[in-house]
């Protein structure tokens, strides 16, 4: 088989997989959430990073959103560890969410921070990606910067919980993203521009359903107040 027919365009896996993420009773299948750790990791140069779908759009994008990779790396390895070990308590966000209010764990901090903590955290970080890609969709004008639209979102979902020097070290590293024509390239992949929308849609839709309903999980649990990056 040639090797440009080994695979689809990993845009297309990340949109299945974000699809498949979503079940009945406004759950969500960990599985599938943490699912396209390899398919990321091969798209890095380094290959550093394994992580979840959440965060799958960064990795296939390699360095340009290695700031925000590097941040959530060990909290995915750790939620993946934790379904490893306890596959029916971890098969879900509710399942999960349930075991650790049981058990008392769930507003564990760091270093047993709980899994749904490291959900919060994550949640985060997938609430920033959608917005970006909202904000790169949505503009006509090809020569954009990116780096003002991520630091937009940047500034509205994640900073208020970094350190200076995490704030001002992604501060720098945001001015390194392209433009918007190269930035959609570098997205589109082996992707068709006319999957654009496509694409776009399935984050916008089934990528804020899934952030809703963490969002509600964490007011089922009572758990508005918490801070799991303390």
């Amino acid at each position: 088989m040639d090797s440009s027919e080994e695979a689809e365009p990993e845009t297309y896996q990340i949109m299945r997989t974000i699809e498949n993420s979503i079940i009945e009773n406004n759950n969500i299948d960990l599985e599938q959430y943490l699912l396209f750790g390899n398919t990321c990791a091969s798209k890095l140069s380094n290959q550093l990073y394994k992580t979840s779908v959440a965060f799958s759009v960064m990795c296939s994008w390699g360095t340009i959103f290695s700031f925000v990779v590097k941040d959530v790396t060990a909290k995915i390895e750790k939620l993946a560890q934790m379904r490893t070990d306890d596959p029916e308590a971890y098969k879900t966000i509710l399942t999960m969410a349930s075991k650790e209010s049981e058990d008392g764990t769930i507003k564990n901090l760091k270093p047993n921070r709980s899994g749904t903590g490291h959900l919060m955290v994550l949640n985060r970080a997938l609430e920033f990606v959608i917005e970006l890609l909202d904000g790169v969709f949505t503009s006509d004008d090809d020569s954009a910067k990116v780096s003002t639209i991520a630091r937009s979102s940047y500034d509205k979902h994640l900073s208020q919980y970094h350190s200076w020097p995490v704030r001002t070290a992604v501060g720098a590293a945001l001015y390194t993203l392209p433009r918007r024509s190269e930035f959609l390239v570098r997205l589109r992949g082996k992707m068709p521009e006319a999957d654009d929308a496509k694409f776009h849609d399935v984050f916008h839709r089934d990528g804020r359903d899934i952030v809703r309903r963490v969002n509600q999980l964490i007011i089922d649990f009572q758990l508005t107040d918490h801070n799991p990056s303390a």
